[in-house]
């Protein structure tokens, strides 16, 4: 529950031009603008979460690696069928930006992953001037699905997003109240509204 749990406090926090698209099997999770459109009058939003603590290891106290894994695939083949005449590329990242939810709480009797002040966010560009995926990652990925695989994914953790490490941007984390539509098409160097 913790995926659509990131998704609406996302959507929350993004205000009332956000939608949450993601019922099902849309190819993306929120979107701010027409289903009609394309960036940059509307913007396509694939929310990733990850926690230090997990259900699973409750009784170990064991903490989890905060990792974040960014899948490249082909447009779904159902994709037309339910979302006809919506845009979206044949295979790619299939969003605009990537909003990765990150709780880093690792003390058991404080953390809550239900307050929303307890989360890091990190916004992450894949078009754009911005874009926090380098061109040697995105040629590795489209190879990977000329040799028939399903997916190819590239993976981001908390700290290297901080770093920028391999040629990528820096990605600070901000909190909740910073989250907002302005920052998120700043974020992908479209004029802000």
């Amino acid at each position: 529950m913790r995926g659509i749990w990131c998704e609406y406090m996302v959507a929350e926090a993004l205000g009332t031009e956000c939608k949450t698209v993601g019922f099902g099997w849309n190819a993306w999770d929120l979107q701010i603008g027409e289903s009609g459109a394309d960036l940059p009058d509307r913007i396509r939003i694939q929310v990733k979460n990850n926690a230090r603590m997990q259900v699973w290891n409750a009784g170990t106290k064991r903490l989890s690696d905060a990792t974040f894994s960014l899948p490249w695939r082909r447009r779904p083949d159902y994709f037309e069928r339910y979302t006809p005449g919506v845009p979206c590329e044949a295979e790619g990242f299939l969003c605009d930006v990537f909003i990765l939810c990150h709780h880093p709480e690792t003390d058991g009797t404080s953390a809550d992953q239900r307050d929303p002040s307890q989360w890091e966010f990190y916004i992450l560009p894949v078009r754009g001037p911005n874009c926090a995926v380098t061109e040697s990652e995105i040629a590795s990925m489209r190879a990977h699905l000329a040799k028939g695989k399903a997916r190819a994914s590239t993976i981001r953790r908390p700290e290297t997003l901080q770093h920028g490490i391999r040629g990528r941007p820096k990605i600070e984390p901000i909190r909740i109240d910073q989250l907002s539509i302005r920052r998120i098409r700043k974020s992908l160097g479209l004029e802000v509204r």
